[in-house]
């Protein structure tokens, strides 16, 4: 039912309908290649194992059994699959580099949605408008897969995907560099007690690295770097994508921790950079390694329950 296999054939059959049409800016041609991408975006679960991909709420709970190939005989209907929210957020658990790519999928499974469920036609507008969106996350995934993008979807459309894709990078980075230049022009205009007085009355993001004994991925944190527009310090917010490397030594459990960069304002010259799309065309280095450590004695008493079994 939730077969690798079956969902990467499924996902070229639908896209090889796509290519028979002229163009990717006709409507139909569109809903093929949406369509397609939802079995391709449930490929990378299923090949970890069918159950990840398990509605446990649906065939009186049976769905677990079912995608595990044990299946019962219940009143509660056929199993069903999780909903395309739920599998977009397990892939930024799955995929590290799909954590940038998820709005990306939400907004083509948004079109999606709205072409079958509405009156509306969204699917009538521009390629440039969402075939770019559909080209970064198809390639994400079957790098992950390790398939080639061009024989999963077709060789014309990510061609064509790839040159939107292109431009829509030359015409970020433009955006990005106007805005870099616009708040040093703002950051030469100001006197050196109106930076001061900036400086001082920050308000500075602050994130906890660890969180001993939680044995939990700490979520946030930031490093310091000089804005690209006024050279002052200024925190970088970071979000932890994976960790890896995990190990015992003297007592204490380490691990690496992988963050990517989300998020900059600087307090001085106003500087404002969202996403790890407009970070990247700042210049600024993306990817960030910390070591975490907690001792044995702080990660199992954090777990303990003392009174477990003596309800």
């Amino acid at each position: 039912m939730w077969d690798y296999d079956a969902f990467i054939g499924k996902s070229q059959l639908y896209f090889s309908r796509a290519e028979n049409y002229p163009d990717a800016e006709d409507e139909a041609s569109a809903l093929w290649l949406l369509l397609g991408l939802e079995f391709l975006l449930r490929a990378p679960l299923a090949r970890i194992h069918p159950t990840l991909l398990a509605d446990v709420q649906s065939g009186g709970g049976d769905a677990i059994m079912q995608a595990a190939g044990y299946p019962l005989k219940v009143d509660g209907g056929p199993p069903k699959s999780i909903a395309t929210k739920t599998v977009i957020t397990r892939l930024g658990a799955v995929i590290p580099e799909f954590k940038e790519r998820q709005d990306d999928a939400t907004l083509l499974t948004g079109l999606r949605n709205e072409e079958l469920h509405s009156s509306e036609s969204p699917l009538a507008l521009d390629d440039e408008m969402w075939l770019p969106h559909f080209t970064r996350v198809v390639e994400v995934i079957c790098k992950h897969l390790e398939l080639n993008p061009a024989e999963i979807v077709g060789d014309e459309i990510m061609r064509h995907g790839r040159s939107l894709v292109d431009a829509a990078d030359k015409k970020l980075d433009y955006e990005i560099r106007k805005r870099i230049e616009g708040a040093k022009a703002f950051f030469d205009r100001l006197k050196p007690e109106e930076v001061a007085a900036r400086k001082k009355t920050a308000k500075i993001p602050t994130y906890p690295f660890s969180q001993p004994g939680s044995g939990a991925l700490v979520e946030r944190t930031t490093e310091p770097i000089a804005c690209p527009a006024c050279q002052e310090s200024v925190p970088l917010v970071l979000g932890a994508v994976r960790t890896t490397n995990e190990g015992l030594e003297d007592d204490e459990i380490y691990r690496d921790v992988i963050y990517v960069a989300f998020e900059l304002s600087c307090p001085v010259c106003e500087l404002r950079l969202n996403g790890t799309p407009e970070i990247r065309s700042a210049g600024i280095k993306q990817q960030y390694v910390r070591r975490e450590r907690e001792s044995l004695a702080e990660r199992y008493i954090s777990t303990y329950e003392p009174e477990y079994g003596n309800d």
